[in-house]
């Protein structure tokens, strides 16, 4: 069923498809540009990591902050499933989640909503329907938009799986790609090399842990006289800041530095992307939090430290 809508019904309807997507939540918009009520309605998903977020944008190549700034960028790099598509000729507009979607003029921008004259064709039970309908058409056209563009950042969440899978736990996400400096470089995007129908929808907990393997030792030839001791390495010492990577006293409640959590507090945001793992100082790629501030796969020794 399809509608033509307009004004405060259109707003209305990209408001609906946005809180209350599911599964799936599609956005096409050459320019994204978020105000506080658009961020209220995004930040409803930020514990549903069985959602999967596509945002598709594009325009001002070389100049990507005009078309997306890196403060709404940083936003969505908290969501635990998430995809980032740039075309740089994009001028379409389209809005979806499981049941509905929108076909519209109107930019996910903040001034557009509340300034401009906008139209939209509404179509509803996207899929429930047995029949090829023009929305299906609309997304699948959307998906093959995504799959010839350049992909800039993959999220992917990471489920480990009950008895006979029959039942999933989350486990934490995973960072699969990350181009978005080389976006904002003032550069054109070099041709990359994967689409975005390369990356699996969710990843298996046990595909993510290696199998340890016995290193070889090589045998010393025989006992030689005056050979040096060897020497003691520092004995490994978890506790480091998630935002700055300083070595601190290990407290998943606390993995801030003093002068981090001044920083942190401004906003307060549990879920807010960080550079380090509290547990082991590496860099996280924007996987930690204050939340979750330990790498998923330093979280069973990180576990067994806590316990003892």
């Amino acid at each position: 069923m399809s509608k033509f809508i307009t004004g405060k019904e259109l707003e209305v309807a990209v408001d609906k498809i946005i809180w209350e997507a599911n599964e799936s939540l599609m956005i096409v918009s050459p320019y994204i540009k978020l105000d506080d009520h658009f961020r209220k309605l995004f930040v409803e998903h930020l514990q549903k990591p069985k959602l999967h977020i596509t945002l598709i944008f594009g325009k001002n190549e070389g100049r990507v902050d005009k078309s997306f700034n890196k403060t709404d960028l940083q936003f969505f790099l908290q969501f635990p499933n998430v995809t980032i598509v740039y075309v740089p000729n994009l001028h379409a507009k389209y809005y979806a989640n499981d049941l509905m979607g929108v076909v519209t003029s109107i930019n996910l921008y903040d001034y557009s909503f509340v300034n401009n004259i906008e139209f939209g064709i509404l179509y509803e039970y996207k899929l429930l329907s047995l029949s090829n309908s023009s929305d299906d058409n609309v997304w699948e056209t959307c998906v093959d938009i995504a799959n010839k563009h350049e992909v800039v950042y993959v999220k992917r969440p990471i489920f480990e799986k009950g008895f006979l899978g029959l039942s999933k736990s989350y486990m934490g996400s995973k960072v699969l790609l990350d181009r978005t400096e080389e976006m904002y470089s003032g550069k054109p995007l070099a041709k990359g090399t994967q689409k975005m129908e390369d990356f699996k929808v969710e990843l298996d907990a046990k595909e993510q842990t290696e199998r340890p393997s016995r290193e070889v030792v090589e045998k010393s030839a025989g006992f030689t006289y005056n050979e040096k001791k060897p020497t003691t390495e520092k004995p490994f010492e978890p506790g480091y800041c998630i935002r700055t990577g300083i070595k601190i006293a290990f407290n998943p409640e606390r993995p801030l530095s003093y002068q981090a959590y001044q920083s942190w507090s401004k906003y307060s945001d549990e879920n807010y992307a960080e550079k380090y793992c509290h547990f082991s100082g590496e860099p996280s790629n924007g996987e930690t939090s204050v939340k979750r501030p330990v790498l998923y796969k330093n979280w069973k020794k990180a576990k067994e430290l806590s316990v003892s």
